[in-house]
């Protein structure tokens, strides 16, 4: 059996079960490893992962009962759709910001924790530039959650699960290294 078999396999299964035409196709991959198989399945519609779970699922197991192992992952493409004001600051200091996101027809409400050190150095960047702390941190929880949201493979984040985000220094100093939301917003040093 080959990659493309199995894709052929999951495919069939994914139109029989009129699921197929919600696939990112361009997201999705089929892999051929030494000890087996692996599959990455994008879906544009996250209102539909829970059917196209179980489609896979049965693929994954006629294909055990045959000698052939696949390892699945099935997960939908989010996209911030709004960033709320901070409700409040909790008692450690952290700023809890709630945000919605989207996949299709589905929407995921979301928190993220900023740590009160990635505040203070917000603060710290934008001191003097006549720029609102709140409009900036929310902005680098945007580009921050899009940036995770478009992990693929075994590091994605599935926001349908009750793990909450967390930008502290680590994840800032790494994500203004590697993305261009200090400089559009005029804060990088």
């Amino acid at each position: 059996m080959t990659s493309t078999e199995i894709e052929k396999l999951i495919r069939y299964a994914l139109t029989a079960a009129g699921l197929w035409h919600v696939v990112d196709e361009y997201r999705s991959q089929f892999l051929e490893f030494p000890d087996g198989f692996f599959a990455e399945i994008v879906l544009n519609d996250g209102s539909k992962l829970v059917d196209a779970e179980s489609v896979v699922r049965q693929v994954e197991e006629n294909l055990r009962k045959h000698g052939t192992e696949l390892d699945v992952i099935v997960r939908a493409n989010w996209f911030v759709k709004e960033v709320g004001d901070p409700p409040y600051v909790n008692h450690m200091g952290r700023w809890r910001i709630p945000v919605i996101l989207t996949s299709g027809v589905t929407t995921q409400k979301v928190e993220v924790d900023v740590l009160y050190d990635v505040v203070i150095d917000i603060k710290n960047r934008i001191a003097g530039k006549g720029l609102d702390e709140t409009t900036v941190i929310k902005e680098v929880v945007r580009e921050y959650l899009e940036m995770e949201l478009s992990r693929g493979g075994e590091s994605y984040w599935d926001p349908r699960r009750p793990e909450r985000q967390e930008i502290n220094g680590n994840a800032l100093s790494y994500f203004f290294m590697h993305t261009p939301v200090a400089e559009s917003l005029g804060i990088q040093r």
